[in-house]
C-alpha cells in the first residue's frame, strides 16, 4: 500500500485510505518518505498517554520548515517538565472566564466581516470570513495591531502547508518573518508594557527566572499559527458539511442551541488537524511492528476519529451524535491549550452566519482544498447565499 499524506488525490478523500491503514495495516511503514504511522484510535490514545516512551520533539515533523522550528521552543515540541511549566503560564490567558469575556468581540468581528460580503451575495468563505475572524482575534490577543492578522493568517497557511516531501523545497521565509516582526513586538513591549499577552508573558516567571526570547517567540508562534489555521478550517470544514447535508443545516438554522453539539461532529468529521507526530525514545513494539528508536510516527487523528473500533457508524455525519470520543484537539498533556477558544470562534461563526444567509450553496467545482500534510481544510471556497 501506499500511503503518501501529499498526494493530491489524497487530500481530496483522505477517508477511505484510513479505513484500509486500520484494517490492514495498523503500524504503517513508508521507506521513501521516512515515517511510521499508527491509525486506530486506542493506538493514538495510549502513545498520547506515554509521553515517557514517545517526544513530542517532532511533532510538526510532517510538512513543516522543521530546521526553523526548532530554533523556536513551540509547547507543542516540548516535553516534561518544560512543558508543563510553560503550559501553565499560558492557561492563564485562555480560562473559562476569560475566554467567555471575549465572546462581545468576536461577535462584533464576525458581524462586520458578514456585513463587509453579506449584500453581495457571494464571498470566498475563507478570504472574507473564516480566515480574518480567527487572525484579528489572536492578534489582538497577543496585542498586536488588528489589522496585521491577516498577515499572521498568510504566513501560518504558508508555513502548515508546505510539501516538502511532496517533493518540494522548503521555503522558510514565512517562519523567519514571523519571527522577525515578533522579535520587534517585544521589544516594543519591553519599553512600553500594555495590558496584552504579550506583556504578561514579558513579566512571567518560572521558578525566579524569566522566559527566554526564544521561549517567548515560542508562544507567540503556536498561537499565530495553531490558533489561526485550526479556527479557520474549522470553520471552513463546517460550511462545506453544512452545504452537503442541507438538512441538518436547516436544524441549525431553526435551532442554534444544537451548535456546540454540532461543532463536535464537525471536528470529528473533517478534522482540521490529521495527525501530528511523535518520537520514540526507544524501540517499540506496536501490533508486532517494531517503530525504531528517533523515527517519526505519525499519529492520524483524523483516522481514529472514524475508527469503528471505537465509534458507532463514523461515516455517518450527525450533528446529534452523542458521545462524541474525537481527538481533532489532541488528547492527554498536549490537548490543544486554544480549544475553548477555537469552538468559541467557530460557534459564534455560524451563529452570525446561518441568521444573516440560511441558504446558501458551496462552489465546489472552483474550490481548492489546502496542501500539506498535516491540515484539512479549504485554501478557497466560494459560497453564495440567499440573505435574510
Amino acid at each position: 500500500m501506499d500511503f503518501n499524506p501529499y498526494s493530491p488525490s489524497f487530500r481530496q478523500d483522505p477517508y477511505p485510505v484510513y479505513r484500509r491503514l486500520r484494517d490492514e495495516y495498523p503500524v504503517y511503514h513508508n521507506e521513501e518518505l521516512g515515517f511510521f504511522a499508527i491509525s486506530r484510535y486506542d493506538d493514538i490514545v495510549a502513545a498520547l498517554q506515554d509521553v515517557e516512551t514517545f517526544s513530542s520533539s517532532n511533532a510538526l515533523g510532517i510538512g513543516a520548515p522543521k530546521e526553523v522550528l526548532d530554533q523556536i521552543p513551540m509547547m507543542m515540541l516540548l516535553d516534561p517538565p518544560r512543558h508543563g511549566q510553560l503550559r501553565a503560564l499560558v492557561n492563564r490567558a485562555f480560562t473559562p472566564r476569560r475566554v467567555a469575556g471575549l465572546e462581545p468581540r468576536i461577535r462584533a468581528l464576525a458581524r462586520s466581516l458578514v456585513d463587509d460580503f453579506i449584500e453581495r451575495g457571494s464571498c470566498d468563505l475563507v478570504e472574507h470570513f473564516s480566515g480574518p475572524l480567527p487572525a484579528t482575534v489572536i492578534a489582538e490577543l497577543l496585542g498586536v495591531p488588528a489589522e496585521d492578522g491577516l498577515m499572521f493568517k498568510e504566513k501560518s497557511t504558508a508555513i502548515v502547508t508546505q510539501d516538502a516531501k511532496g517533493g518540494g523545497d522548503l521555503d522558510f521565509t514565512p517562519a523567519i518573518e514571523l519571527m522577525l516582526y515578533m522579535t520587534a513586538a517585544y521589544d516594543e513591549r519591553r519599553k512600553q508594557p500594555r495590558d496584552d499577552l504579550m506583556s504578561a508573558l514579558l513579566e512571567a516567571e518560572i521558578d525566579g527566572e524569566r522566559l527566554s526570547q526564544e521561549e517567548l517567540l515560542g508562544f507567540a508562534f503556536l498561537l499565530l499559527v495553531a490558533g489561526n489555521e485550526t479556527t479557520t478550517n474549522l470553520i471552513s470544514n463546517a460550511v462545506g458539511l453544512l452545504d452537503q447535508y442541507p438538512d441538518q443545516r436547516r436544524q441549525l438554522v431553526d435551532d442554534p442551541s444544537l451548535l456546540p453539539a454540532a461543532i463536535e461532529e464537525f471536528l470529528r468529521f473533517e478534522s482540521p488537524v490529521q495527525g501530528l507526530s511523535r518520537t520514540p525514545r526507544k524501540d517499540t513494539v506496536i501490533h508486532g511492528c517494531t517503530v525504531p528508536e528517533d523515527a517519526q510516527l505519525l499519529l492520524l487523528y483524523a483516522s481514529a476519529n472514524r475508527d469503528e473500533r471505537r465509534i458507532d457508524d463514523p461515516e455517518r455525519f450527525d450533528i446529534s451524535r452523542d458521545p462524541k470520543p474525537h481527538l481533532a484537539f489532541g488528547f492527554g498533556t498536549h490537548f490543544c491549550l486554544g480549544a475553548s477558544l477555537a469552538r468559541l470562534e467557530a460557534k459564534i461563526a455560524l451563529e452570525e452566519l446561518l441568521a444573516r444567509a440560511p441558504e446558501f450553496r458551496v462552489d465546489f467545482a472552483s474550490s481548492a482544498r489546502l496542501g500539506g500534510g498535516v491540515v484539512r481544510g479549504w485554501a478557497t471556497l466560494p459560497v453564495e447565499f440567499e440573505t435574510r
